[in-house]
């Protein structure tokens, strides 16, 4: 009887912090942050050509405009197409705009190209249509319904969308991106892949991912570990390591951060990856050994 009253006691205290939490705004981090995403849009034309951006955005500085005061975002990235161009390339360093925060309305400012506009109001209640914003335009998003999500070691509301296809997070962004567009083009789309804030991990959205590519650097060794002998494929693919593997496991993911299939227990330089019963799309891949991260990459199967 104790024990249980013990058990009792710490989950209404976890309760009422968790809760408490949620009831204290969290604004966006003003320094040391870096969101790890990506985003990619289809060409078009005869065949799948589709161009993906990894990249890392980056709190870089302030400055002061009129009377506001900004931070300075900036991204590294990789740039690489499937089946078509442009090639592989790297960038550094390219301003993305500046944001502003007025904390007492909850609410976010992105400047670029020369505009103030408002991208996020988070005095927000379930069955709430978004107001228009540089993030979303010309579409009813409406929250569907609101819970919280532990980011770093403390609970921040989460406002899920029609449908739940994507999430606005306190001091994070969407489940999307920093600041990316909530209703993306026609045949594109962007993801969040992890957002790190003082160097650690605060929030990640995919199994085992451990937000370790906070650099292009970190990102050129990756990739550069493995080869894929076809990308898009339709039936099988060859992954060649320059390494040997001893006891590594293949995790594929479908576009959603969902896990789709494993391999376990690869060992030598070569990983002949099946299709089985995945249906066509973009898909990522982890490959990874003594729970490091040796390499993450992008994969399409068509028909």
């Amino acid at each position: 009887m104790k024990k249980y009253l013990v058990v009792l006691t710490i989950s209404l205290l976890t309760f009422k912090i968790g809760n408490g939490q949620t009831n204290v705004y969290h604004p966006f981090p003003d320094s040391s942050a870096i969101w790890v995403g990506t985003s990619w849009y289809n060409v078009g034309g005869a065949g799948p050509c589709v161009v993906n951006n990894d990249y890392n955005l980056y709190i870089s500085g302030d400055t002061t405009i009129g009377i506001y005061l900004y931070h300075k975002l900036y991204r590294n990235g990789f740039i690489s197409a499937f089946t078509c161009p442009p090639p592989g390339y790297y960038y550094y360093g390219a301003y993305a705009g500046a944001f502003r925060q007025d904390n007492a309305n909850k609410k976010i400012y992105l400047f670029e190209n020369g505009t103030d506009t408002l991208a996020y109001d988070f005095n927000l209640n379930v069955g709430d249509t978004l107001p228009l914003t540089c993030l979303n335009i010309g579409y009813n998003n409406v929250i569907q319904s609101i819970d919280s999500v532990l980011i770093g070691n403390q609970y921040q509301k989460r406002f899920w969308l029609n449908n739940n296809y994507a999430a606005l997070i306190e001091g994070i962004g969407s489940t999307l991106g920093a600041f990316a567009r909530l209703v993306p083009a026609f045949e594109s789309g962007e993801d969040l892949w992890c957002i790190r804030i003082n160097n650690q991990t605060a929030w990640t959205s995919l199994q085992g991912n451990n937000c370790s590519l906070t650099s292009i650097t970190e990102n050129f060794l990756t990739k550069n570990k493995i080869l894929i002998s076809q990308n898009p494929f339709s039936t099988e693919t060859t992954l060649y390591s320059i390494s040997n593997l001893k006891n590594s496991t293949l995790t594929v993911y479908n576009s959603t951060g969902k896990q789709v299939k494993q391999m376990k227990n690869i060992s030598g330089q070569t990983i002949t990856l099946h299709r089985d019963n995945l249906s066509n799309g973009l898909y990522f891949i982890r490959l990874t050994q003594d729970n490091k991260l040796i390499t993450a990459d992008k994969l399409v199967i068509t028909d």
